[in-house]
């Protein structure tokens, strides 16, 4: 393939941009809601910003708008389309005003990088790069406004680091500082938590980010998906990764912080907390008891299952059958081994499965109690699915003990901190300067 390079999006035919929306899994509830969108013929002309004399238009707000309601899970009511409206305009500005820096700065992002960096989002979410633009043409959104995101974060994350990257030094002892205090404090319960900050860069910023933070807490709660929102509007360093902070050990954070979280249940979303940096939304996803409890949730299991056939448009003498001999095999324990052949002499059609060592905290949270209540070669009560009926039995329980962070880990997320700070600032200076115009 014969590389070209594209120093503005703008200024070209092709558009590319940068890639925070597609961190979560894309959601296809958002296709009937998109298919009102007006035509790019009758929108292109129209204008929504003016950024240093670069137009943003119409065109290009809708079609953000439907790329973020199709990744983010938001419910796409005539309401929420409006809530984020002012949001997503306001990161198409912000997304401009780093383009043009970078092209000042003379910043070179190819279609090479643009494709590999789609590639790399597609395979995390098992989608290949055709499997992207099907989904993307089904809810009426053009390709290029996701490459258009991807191309402006590599050209921004470039910049940033090629003018800041050398001034972050992080030190053995500021390493030595923090796997410390996580030795200190392993005692203490933990929390895994994702999270969005939305700055407050001047005092009369305050009121635009409380109400930002607040409509997306709204479509948190309504069922969004907090990786893409994060990606998408989030300024805290861990935006590039869904929001994902990891385990934070109670007491780590701020006061604020800390108290919203002992307050909170696994899978709650906080309201917004104002911090010195702005507003905070923490959503609980996980939670370990202290060093000195027995936390069952830091076990590894090992089940079988075996789905059978079981749909009401099969004979009943077929299903009257079946449901007579998994009733049976219920009253009798089984050994792992012997649930294949089970699931064979039930039914010849029956599939079988295994998980091996599988953490607890990776099933999702409404099947841990029924497996936190299993025994060793024990069945778990039949559940109905889209292919018939799935029987589980356990196989192994076992504990594993905590590890401590790597260091180079800990060194990756300090100089990350450091570097995002730095990142929001230049950000704010641009916009300081900068002559925007909104219509």
């Amino acid at each position: 393939m014969t590389m070209k390079k594209i120093s503005d999006p703008h200024r070209q035919p092709g558009r590319f941009v940068r890639s925070r929306a597609m961190a979560c899994g894309l959601m296809l509830t958002a296709a009937a809601a998109l298919a009102a969108v007006p035509a790019a013929a009758q929108m292109v002309q129209r204008i929504a910003a003016v950024v240093n004399d670069s137009v943003i238009s119409a065109y290009d707000l809708e079609q953000r708008l439907g790329l973020v309601v199709a990744t983010a899970g938001v419910p796409p009511t005539p309401e929420n389309l409006e809530r984020i409206r002012p949001q997503i305009l306001r990161a198409l500005v912000d997304e401009r005003l780093q383009i043009q820096e970078a092209s000042e700065n003379n910043i070179e992002i190819n279609e090479e990088q643009v494709n590999q960096a789609i590639e790399r989002l597609g395979q995390r979410n098992g989608m290949s790069m055709p499997q992207i633009e099907a989904f993307l043409r089904s809810v009426n959104v053009n390709i290029d406004t996701l490459r258009n995101q991807v191309y402006a974060e590599l050209a921004w994350n470039e910049l940033v680091q090629n003018r800041f990257g050398a001034r972050v030094s992080v030190t053995d002892t500021e390493i030595d500082t923090v796997l410390q205090r996580i030795i200190d404090q392993s005692e203490q319960a933990s929390y895994l938590v994702s999270e969005v900050l939305i700055p407050v860069e001047t005092p009369d910023d305050e009121a635009r980010a409380r109400d930002a933070a607040g409509q997306l807490v709204a479509q948190l709660r309504q069922g969004g998906d907090i990786r893409a929102i994060a990606n998408q509007f989030s300024q805290a360093p861990t935006a590039a990764n869904g929001g994902d902070a990891g385990w934070i050990i109670d007491g780590q954070l701020s006061d604020a912080l800390n108290t919203a979280l002992r307050r909170m249940q696994v899978g709650d979303t906080s309201d917004p907390i104002r911090t010195i940096s702005g507003y905070h939304i923490l959503q609980l996803r996980d939670r370990r008891l202290s060093s000195d409890q027995q936390d069952p949730m830091d076990a590894v299991i090992t089940i079988e299952a075996v789905n059978i056939p079981y749909s009401e448009d099969m004979p009943r003498e077929r299903l009257a059958r079946t449901g007579q001999a998994v009733q049976e095999a219920l009253t009798r324990p089984i050994a792992c081994g012997q649930v294949e052949a089970l699931g064979q002499r039930i039914d010849p059609e029956s599939r079988f499965s295994r998980m091996e060592d599988r953490s607890m905290r990776s099933f999702p949270v409404p099947a841990r109690p029924a497996l936190l209540e299993m025994k060793p070669g024990e069945w778990g009560q039949p559940q109905r699915t889209p292919e018939g009926l799935e029987i589980v039995v356990l196989c192994d329980r076992k504990f594993v003990e905590r590890q401590l962070p790597d260091r180079d880990d800990i060194e990756n997320q300090l100089f990350n901190q450091e570097l995002a700070m730095m990142s929001r600032r230049y950000l704010r200076d641009l916009r300081r300067n900068a002559v925007v115009e909104m219509r």
